[in-house]
């Protein structure tokens, strides 16, 4: 390898966390986010590097305008798909990968990313590189190929349509939030629908990706689908996911539900829950049932029996159960 090369790959690993980072918060699917930084790494490979001045906006750019592409057909997809669409959970790990902290620099709750769904391609790498990334309206000008002033607007437009459709302000107190979690973990178990009603505000929104059945009217129709959700587990544990505190339903060794938790403070001082998102399909609950699911006790006995060298760590995302 020539000392070029060398130099054009330490400058793409370099930026790879934030490029994954970028992409996710774009796409909602590390898979995907994964796809579009390897077709980055081949079009940087092939690049001539006398024509890279500046390799981190170069990266960025293509990186950006690869997510977009996505995003436009993966929108006819999920709009096509009943039981709706969720963004892939991305747990946090025990001890953080470069990836994992890119992420939580580009700060940005899981709810706010479901609401982004509601934004236009441009409109949402415009808002995502503007308020998670930091770009001024002249980088993200280069990248979209707009005036700085027009890209000023887009991001504008879309802080107010994600503001009139409900996103938070910023992330909740913490302290406060985890004991919210708590409450709702056992109240879950123990199928106590009067201690749930004490948790959640007058018309909280419940958000699945997998159709569930309701059989009372809208006002407690929520309540359905949680407790529905609930049945299907044997019991459930409380873990971190992007800095804050969700729920990982179990059945049969395996986690079949995932919820994240959105709460508000109201006027009266009370902190009540007005927003769940549950995921549901097993493919996104991958990385989270190779940490908490049968494979994960599988290797922590072993590790058990026989000591730490007797069994491989499992690659991916890390769950911390609290």
């Amino acid at each position: 390898m020539t000392k070029q090369e060398i130099d054009k790959a330490s400058s793409f690993e370099a930026a790879r966390a934030r490029l994954l980072a970028l992409a996710y918060r774009m796409l909602g699917s590390r898979a995907e986010a994964e796809d579009v930084v390897q077709d980055v790494w081949l079009k940087w490979h092939l690049a001539d590097a006398r024509e890279l001045h500046t390799p981190a906006a170069w990266l960025t750019t293509v990186a950006t305008r690869a997510a977009i592409d996505r995003l436009r057909h993966a929108r006819r997809e999920r709009a096509s798909q009943a039981a709706g669409w969720l963004p892939e959970p991305w747990l946090d790990e025990l001890a953080p990968s470069a990836e994992e902290l890119a992420l939580r620099a580009a700060d940005m709750s899981y709810g706010v990313m479901l609401l982004l769904e509601r934004l236009k391609p441009d409109e949402r790498a415009a808002f995502v590189l503007h308020e998670a990334f930091d770009c001024d309206y002249k980088e993200i000008g280069a990248i979209l190929e707009r005036t700085p002033a027009a890209c000023r607007q887009i991001v504008h437009r879309a802080r107010e349509r994600l503001r009139r459709a409900g996103a938070p302000i910023g992330r909740p107190d913490s302290a406060a939030h985890a004991r919210i979690v708590e409450r709702l973990r056992t109240a879950l178990e123990a199928q106590d629908r009067a201690g749930l009603l004490r948790l959640f505000s007058d018309a909280p929104e419940v958000v699945s990706d997998a159709p569930v059945c309701t059989r009372e009217p809208a006002v407690t129709g929520w309540m359905d689908k949680v407790t529905s959700l609930a049945r299907q587990a044997s019991h459930a544990e409380v873990l971190s996911m992007e800095g804050a505190m969700c729920i990982a339903l179990l059945s049969e060794g395996e986690v079949v539900g995932l919820i994240e938790v959105s709460t508000n403070r109201f006027a009266d001082g009370s902190a009540k829950i007005v927003a769940l998102r549950v995921v549901t399909s097993a493919a996104r609950l991958q990385a989270t049932n190779r940490v908490l699911g049968r494979p994960a006790v599988t290797r922590l006995l072993a590790r058990i029996q026989h000591g730490p060298a007797a069994v491989a760590a499992p690659a991916g995302s890390m769950a911390v159960p609290v």
